[in-house]
């Protein structure tokens, strides 16, 4: 670019973005007021325009423009010695040898036998005798073709070079003009992506081209020029067509790791993976496309944990990484994270990742965090490992596809015969999580014992001998609680908690007499315990191992586990139980009695009573009750007195009833429905008095409830009334009523 141009020079640039002559463009400058200097010339003085101080789109196109005639240069002329090269400059010095081979033979002969000595020297070369190595190189020749030469090395003072062949050495210098190809670059930058191919950016070039007025050329020609383009600016080309990601895939450098300076368990590589199979979603019992997040060892590419979970979220990354850490036997040094939506954007939280509990729980552990460049796969190793791993999500018997043009025929529409062999084949099963952990977990297996190729910086060792041999000495499972999964809001009955909605019930005698909302963290992996905490405070409870259920009939028709697992729950019942009344025997005699006789005293009715006076009943006087208000003579009692005393005692009675029920209502209320009916068949079997709105709900649920839930039903009341009946022989006659 010069360093100012006049209005002249810039209406023979010929740009688009300016008007066709000079006068136009100078009354534009004037509008737009164009800095500019005065510049004497021939005829006067000229205004001239810096160049970079003119408007960003008239410099951009005057850049371009040059970008362009570099393109498309200038036909050169033939004294241009820059067309030669070594081989051709060789044979036109032998050519020169040549001529002056000639033109000694020719002035040797004496006047009127030159002719004679032509045809001699002629005969000569072409029988190759005479001088064999021109021959050899320049072939056969006439009289002419030499007189020519001669001719020409005269006309340039010797210069060999310009013997030289030059066919073909103008070829690329096609006669596009700069106009015409800023005409077509025009349509190369524009954003429609890989969509506009070549034929129609030329097709749209020529119909603009033929609006203006402006001559057009084949096209091929014009194709061999977007070629040619395309060749030395591919980064501008392919960032167009495809943005910063194809930009980043195809044109810019990379770094190559040097994996012999890392140690296996120095860093872990998190990424997530949307499955190409269909899983079983347990908390909605539909099949979906589950994404497993998985933790790659950079060193030995070996798959230490994973998680699958319909989404990723900050639950399944720790539970992951808590998985990684016991299998690798230590705390990584570094953790490299991907930088997409599943751990530093808005899918999964809703938040930014930095304001998650991730880096500072990571910070706690000892682990660095990296985060991915984003748009960047290369950065990534664990992305040339999902590719392989496609090859277990061939197998899976709900495979859809790796991608929407390699989906199997059966999903297609119309292929109904597909679909048929299909269904045959699969008979439409789904499976579940727990088989999708082992189905992986197996194939993990597989992986690990298989050589790598020479490609890989493992170059034919199987990632499970480098693992092996850098693993470390082992963590506490225990300090790794606080990347378990969590669970908010789950409530503790009288049965434990339930962790999944449709899903089994944990207890620890630990959680005897709470009714609270907890956390519980789990491992879907190990589903045989879960880990409770107390949402108030965050404090351990205990960990709950899996509540089993019992045979329905266990003494008769069970085995002797059944047998063994019913008396062991009978046994744990009946601990809780003493252990509620006999606390509250002790309080009771230690503050509850004390306090009420006290009470009484201070009404008036006195703290004891006379010799023979009667007492109250229910228990054994001199120990718990010796309140005595009844006389043990009524004759000192008027009759009209012992029926205020009487009327007054079943009022209170009956008041201390009415309080009790409303009691039980409001507890009743907050239980399921479910549990409600649990609660209504242990009141029956303890032969305990039921309302009719209660036997009337317990009718209605019955008849609602499906098969199998009748059956677990019938179960508590069998075991429920083995336990009343071993208590309180009195209850036989409610239990077989």
């Amino acid at each position: 670019m010069n360093a100012a141009y006049s209005a002249k020079e810039l209406a023979a640039l010929e740009l688009p973005v300016l008007p066709g002559t000079e006068r136009s463009i100078a009354r534009k400058a004037d509008q737009e007021n164009w800095p500019f200097y005065w510049q004497a010339g021939r005829g006067g003085s000229c205004k001239m325009y810096r160049a970079y101080l003119l408007p960003d789109g008239i410099r951009q196109a005057i850049l371009g423009q040059k970008k362009i005639n570099a393109l498309v240069p200038v036909q050169s002329s033939i004294t241009d010695t820059g067309l030669v090269c070594a081989a051709q400059a060789g044979k036109a010095n032998l050519k020169a040898s040549l001529v002056r081979l000639y033109m000694q033979a020719i002035s040797a002969a004496t006047w009127g036998h030159k002719e004679q000595a032509r045809d001699n020297f002629m005969v000569g070369y072409n029988s190759g005798a005479a001088w064999p190595e021109l021959y050899k190189a320049l072939g056969e020749l006439s009289w002419k073709t030499i007189e020519s030469w001669k001719t020409k090395l005269k006309k340039t003072c010797g210069d060999s070079l310009q013997l030289a062949d030059r066919r073909g050495k103008t070829r690329g210098c096609r006669t596009i003009t700069p106009l015409q190809a800023q005409i077509i670059l025009a349509f190369v930058r524009q954003p429609k992506g890989k969509s506009l191919p070549k034929s129609e950016i030329i097709r749209f070039s020529r119909d603009v081209m033929q609006g203006k007025g402006i001559d057009t050329l084949s096209d091929a020609t014009y194709r061999r020029f977007l070629d040619d383009w395309i060749a030395v600016n591919y980064d501008e080309w392919t960032w167009w067509r495809e943005g910063d990601k194809g930009l980043q895939d195809k044109c810019m450098f990379w770094t190559e790791r040097d994996y012999d300076q890392i140690k296996v368990g120095d860093i872990l590589v998190a990424d997530g993976h949307v499955l190409n199979f269909l899983v079983l979603n347990p908390w909605t019992g539909k099949a979906q496309r589950m994404m497993l997040v998985l933790f790659f060892d950079m060193k030995s590419s070996m798959p230490c944990g994973w998680e699958i979970l319909p989404t990723e979220n900050t639950a399944s990354i720790s539970a992951a990484l808590r998985r990684s850490i016991i299998r690798l036997g230590m705390v990584p040094k570094i953790v490299y994270l991907d930088n997409g939506r599943a751990f530093k954007g808005h899918y999964f939280t809703g938040t930014d990742f930095e304001q998650t509990e991730l880096p500072g729980l990571y910070e706690r552990l000892g682990i660095k965090l990296i985060i991915a460049k984003p748009y960047h796969g290369q950065s990534k190793t664990i992305e040339r490992f999902f590719g392989t791993f496609a090859e277990l999500e061939r197998m899976a018997p709900s495979f859809i596809g790796t991608a929407i043009d390699s989906k199997p025929a059966h999903l297609n529409r119309g292929e109904k015969l597909h679909r048929s062999i299909n269904d045959k084949i699969t008979g439409g099963f789904v499976p579940t999580l727990i088989d999708s952990h082992r189905a992986i977990a197996a194939w993990f297996d597989v992986y690990a014992a298989r050589p790598q190729g020479p490609n890989s910086h493992l170059a034919g060792q199987c990632p499970q001998e480098l693992f092996d041999a850098g693993r470390g000495p082992g963590v506490d499972p225990l300090a790794l609680r606080l990347l378990m999964m969590k669970k908010e809001e789950r409530k503790v009955y009288g049965r434990g908690v339930k962790v999944y909605d449709k899903g089994e019930w944990y207890y620890h005698p630990a959680l005897y007499g709470r009714n609270h909302k907890v956390f519980v963290r789990y491992d879907l992996q190990e589903q045989d315990s879960v880990l409770i905490y107390d949402q108030r405070t965050d404090e351990f409870i205990c960990e709950a191992s899996r509540a089993a259920k019992v045979h329905p009939a266990a003494r008769i028709l069970g085995s002797e586990a059944d047998v063994a697992l019913l008396e062991t729950q009978l046994e744990m019942i009946g601990n809780l139980r003493k252990q509620t009344v006999s606390h509250a025997k002790a309080m009771a005699d230690e503050f509850v009695i004390p306090e009420a006789q006290r009470l009484i005293a201070d009404a008036g009715f006195g703290s004891g009573a006379p010799a023979g006076q009667k007492l109250l009943p229910g228990g054994n006087g001199s120990k718990r009750n010796n309140v005595r208000l009844l006389p043990s003579k009524p004759a000192k009692l008027s009759n009209e007195e012992l029926q205020q005393v009487l009327k007054e005692a079943d009022e209170g009675q009956r008041y201390q009833r009415e309080m009790e029920a409303a009691q039980l209502s409001a507890d009743l209320e907050d239980l399921s429905e479910a549990d409600r009916y649990g609660k209504f068949i242990e009141m029956e079997m303890s032969g305990a008095e039921l309302t009719a709105d209660w036997r009337r709900f317990m009718r209605v649920y019955e008849q609602m409830m499906p098969e199998f839930e009748r059956e677990y039903w019938e179960g508590q009341r069998a075991a429920l009334a083995v336990l009343y009946r071993q208590k309180n022989p009195a209850t036989d006659e409610a239990v077989a009523g």
